[in-house]
């Protein structure tokens, strides 16, 4: 027994998780004279002890959720400081924000590789809760072996690791709605082999009614607003991953060879607003990525553990809008006096990138292990636009190159544990820019740019009691802009070859509480965070009915914020939960410089300082109640009942200093209600679920003037095999 635990002990430092303290790993056993008598001490999940990590990190343990129908990107709306915020229904755009940060400053992986270059189809927004074990939402601070140049934190989704198994899922909803999933695996014990697969399809008509500005085709004037069905709106999406190779090996933990095939069909009904209205506008996506991985822990010597993997993605989209027409909500059309509805193109975008990663921990001895990571990320981009064949720059590669390397120590003991690190964050770019733009020498040239930076940080976690425990942790953090920041996307999202990196020194303050008191098990969880961030890159918004963005550098921001979340839970039969976030984030440039104008050049007073950043929400709070009710109908059958909510306080759309309080533009306080039904049969072999979104059909936005669907609902099936 003691060398099993001196195993288990070693194995979980070796892949670089916080020790926990001495009292709370051990099992309890009285011995006396007269008898042998066992305390039963119920076992921490993994979640739980990742959760315990000096790191502030968040364990969403996913287990609960696989009769539901909510995808992955939702479920992390529960998750205390973070914010889904989505354009539309099934298929529209979305962004991440957590703490204040969000888009491309939150880093995503899939079993710890970077989904960066996935493509737009396998995403979040389309896997099932089902394909998962567990998501990790690190915060601010991101430990070594993610190796990335997250601002803001990271998610990390766990796939399943169930030897045999089959989990296969329908549901049927709404406005045409239509989400399969299949996910399984099968491993021979003898030989090691296994094979897992995830499959998905989703599809939506999205005709969803939205309360939208009617417009005159012929007269071109306004006359007010009215409910509306989308009709251009329409989204698929399927997605395929395997991998198979051998487990469990005296010289490979894993050796697996992957293969990730998506594809995505988008119908465009809006620009930045619905001021704009699209009837024929397409975006078309595919992708294959080939993957390998391999693990070894205990490599030619004990204590240390060697993880590799590399991967080929080879993403194509095509974007196409030509239509001479104009369109209104009502689905009328007129001619139009130039082709394209809002940003004349059919062109293919080719994106080719390389991503490899090697991470090397070994522990030194009981108390001590040093963490060696880095990644690679190398990117060539063509675009090819047929309706400008005289663009110089058609099939001219734009290239980016990331080199990310860190390097971590951790000192641990019974009571307290502590990492510091340092990492090293290398970009280059070749792009095209526009140069004397409105001259008559305006042309584009083929420009190149190296950038460099230095980061550090440490976390640090203390255990005043096995059951209480304060978590500090710092960081000096850079982030090198992304493709689609620099590059845009060929279609509504402006190219930026100019963004600067941003960094940001990032603290993080905490304390858990958890305790269990017979069925009654009580989570609390509350931190403080701070964010002094330079030359922070941030999406533009419009308020008129153009329909492209871009992204630019805003000089500097600060973000007080702090955030707190409950769970109780008795006898796995009545959960409670709740979260709430407050994030005050503030411009802090005293001026601003402008260069290369006909106004004005040199340096002036910023009219926007110390003013609350725009478009981003500060607080907004989540609360869910659940009760199960065993053997309803048979033994082995239980009924669920769930509710949750979801309040957003109102914000402006721009800096609310500026401007006439009664023209201020801003995303109305949101107050949503969902629930849900579930009846699983044979101890969660079948099951049934009946859910409702919006129960109040209220009018929801995440952004300015893009509504999200009304009430709907969802009916899902599973079908759960397992062989033990």
């Amino acid at each position: 027994m003691k060398n099993k635990k001196n195993y288990a002990f070693v194995m979980l430092f070796a892949v670089g998780y916080s020790a926990l303290p001495a009292s709370a790993q051990k099992d309890t056993v009285a011995i006396s004279s007269q008898k042998l008598q066992e305390v039963l001490v119920m076992p921490k999940s993994q979640a739980r002890k990742l959760q315990e990590q000096a790191y502030t990190v968040s364990v969403f343990d996913l287990k609960d959720m696989y009769v539901q129908a909510t995808p992955l990107n939702k479920i992390l709306n529960n998750v205390s400081s973070v914010r889904l915020r989505e354009d539309g229904g099934v298929g529209s755009n979305y962004t991440f924000a957590m703490n204040g940060f969000t888009g491309n400053q939150v880093k995503f992986f899939l079993d710890g590789i970077p989904m960066d270059n996935f493509g737009s189809s396998f995403n979040l927004a389309n896997l099932s809760a089902n394909m998962a074990d567990h998501i990790e939402v690190f915060k601010g601070v991101l430990p070594v072996h993610l190796g990335a140049d997250a601002l803001g934190g990271a998610v990390n989704i766990v796939s399943r690791r169930n030897a045999n198994y089959l989990d296969a899922n329908y549901s049927i909803g709404s406005f045409n709605t239509h989400k399969a999933s299949v996910n399984g695996a099968y491993t021979d014990m003898k030989t090691g082999f296994t094979l897992r697969g995830n499959l998905f399809f989703n599809y939506s008509k999205n005709d969803y009614k939205v309360f939208a500005p009617i417009v005159d085709l012929t007269t071109g004037l306004q006359s007010g607003d009215a409910w509306v069905k989308r009709f251009n709106d329409a989204y698929h999406s399927a997605g395929l991953r395997m991998e198979t190779g051998l487990v469990g090996r005296s010289w490979a933990d894993y050796l697996l060879v992957g293969l990730i095939a998506s594809e995505s069909h988008k119908h465009i009904q809006t620009g930045a607003t619905m001021d704009a209205v699209y009837g024929q506008a397409r975006s078309r996506s595919y992708s294959l990525i080939p993957s390998l991985r391999y693990k070894k822990t205990n490599l030619f010597t004990p204590g240390l553990d060697v993880a590799l993997f590399a991967t080929y993605s080879m993403v194509n989209t095509h974007n196409t809008d030509t239509a001479q027409l104009r369109y209104n909500w009502l689905g009328e059309s007129v001619r139009s006096t130039s082709r394209g509805e809002g940003y004349l193109t059919d062109a293919l975008i080719q994106e080719r990138q390389w991503t490899a990663s090697a991470n090397v921990n070994y522990v030194i001895d009981a108390h001590q292990s040093v963490n060696l990571n880095h990644v690679l990320t190398s990117m060539r981009r063509k675009d090819n636009d047929k309706e400008y064949p005289d663009y110089a720059m058609n099939g001219v590669p734009q290239i980016l190159t990331k080199n990310i390397t860190g390097l971590g120590y951790q000192l641990r003991f019974d009571r307290w544990n502590m990492h510091v690190f340092g990492k090293m964050y290398l970009l280059h770019t070749s792009t095209h820019k526009l140069i004397d733009q409105f001259l008559s020498t305006q042309h584009y040239e083929q420009v190149g740019d190296n950038k460099h930076q230095m980061g550090y940080g440490a976390a640090f976690t203390y255990f005043i009691l096995p059951t209480l425990q304060l978590k500090a942790s710092f960081e000096q953090a850079y982030r090198m802009p992304e493709a689609l920041e620099i590059f845009g996307d060929g279609f509504v999202q402006k190219s930026n070859p100019d963004l600067k990196p941003e960094n940001s020194k990032n603290l993080n303050l905490g304390v858990l509480f958890d305790q269990r008191i017979g069925k009654h098990h009580i989570i609390a969880e509350a931190s403080y965070f701070y964010r002094y961030t330079k030359d922070f890159i941030l999406k533009g918004v419009t308020l008129t009915s153009d329909p492209t963005t871009a992204y630019d550098n805003i000089g500097k921001a600060i973000t007080n914020g702090f955030e707190a979340s409950a769970n109780y839970d008795y006898d796995q039969r009545l959960h409670m939960a709740g979260s709430l976030t407050y994030q005050d984030i503030k411009d802090r440039e005293h001026s601003v410089r402008t260069e290369k104008s006909y106004v004005d050049q040199g340096a002036t007073d910023n009219v926007s300082y110390g003013q609350r950043m725009p478009n981003i929400p500060y607080f907004f709070i989540n609360a869910s109640v659940g009760y199960n009710f065993r053997n309803i109908g048979a033994q082995g059958n239980t009924l669920s009942i769930d509710y949750d909510c979801d309040y957003v306080y109102k914000y402006y759309l721009t800096f609310p200093g500026l401007g006439r309080p009664t023209s201020k533009k801003y995303i109305p306080t949101q107050f949503a209600h969902n629930a849900a039904v579930t009846y699983a049969m044979a101890d969660g072999r079948y099951s049934v679920s009946l859910e409702c979104t919006n129960i109040g059909n209220e009018k929801l936005y995440d952004n300015y003037r893009l509504q999200k669907p009304g009430r709907a609902f969802t009916l899902k099936f599973r079908l759960f095999l397992q062989k033990m």
